[in-house]
């Protein structure tokens, strides 16, 4: 289930941005867009736990929780299933069960897939928005805000957005095609976070067992 969303589900400055303006960006959510994307990227390092379920004809299929820790453009995500580490170019990738680890090199349209955040930029670049106030999933008051894809090369169509009074995101749904969706629900995250480059990267060292299958 993983690897399904993580098709989905890091490119917080890779997106090719569109400043145009389009019918239905009311000036109320470009707001509370802003400034979300801006406390955010402010934040510094970022460590967060989430639970990622993916929905078929939003009926649930399967989930998986997680954390993830990141850092402008590198991560590190972990799975009762995966290892991911992300350097700002290279992806190493570790399936417990095989011992074995993946070299890849992803592209921009690849690491959109892997961010719960990737609306921190992607709400630029080809999407009418619209937006209510009230009680999200968590209990907590806030904005919900519905992201529609004008651009047809979009591979993401929709996204909604729960996102608190304090500018912090509880909740992303992201759909791909006509039925598949995967939602990621964040339980926790701290912000202004330090870590070492060494940390957004394969520690070998640590696990002198794996093979590693270079894909690049």
């Amino acid at each position: 289930m993983i690897r399904i969303a993580l098709l989905f589900l890091l490119s917080l400055s890779q997106v090719v941005l569109s400043t145009a303006h389009a019918a239905g960006k009311d000036r109320e959510t470009r707001k509370v867009l802003d400034a979300t994307a801006a406390k955010l990227n402010k934040a510094g390092g970022i460590s967060l736990r989430f639970k990622a379920t993916t929905l078929l004809d939003k009926v649930p299929q399967d989930s998986s929780e997680g954390a993830m820790d990141i850092m402008r453009k590198k991560f590190v995500i972990t799975t009762p299933d995966m290892l991911s580490w992300f350097d700002g170019k290279t992806q190493w990738t570790m399936m417990k069960e095989d011992e074995e680890v993946t070299l890849t090199e992803p592209t921009g349209a690849e690491l959109q897939a892997i961010n719960p955040y990737v609306f921190l930029e992607i709400y630029k670049q080809g999407f009418n928005y619209k937006m209510t106030k009230g009680t999200l999933s968590n209990g907590s008051k806030g904005y919900k805000i519905f992201l529609t894809a004008d651009n047809a090369k979009l591979e993401i169509r929709e996204i909604f957005l729960e996102i608190d009074e304090n500018y912090i995101p509880v909740r992303v749904s992201m759909r791909q095609g006509k039925s598949q969706w995967v939602r990621i629900t964040i339980s926790s995250f701290t912000t202004g976070k330090r870590f070492p480059d060494s940390h957004f990267t394969f520690p070998k060292d640590k696990y002198p067992q794996v093979e590693i299958i270079d894909l690049r």
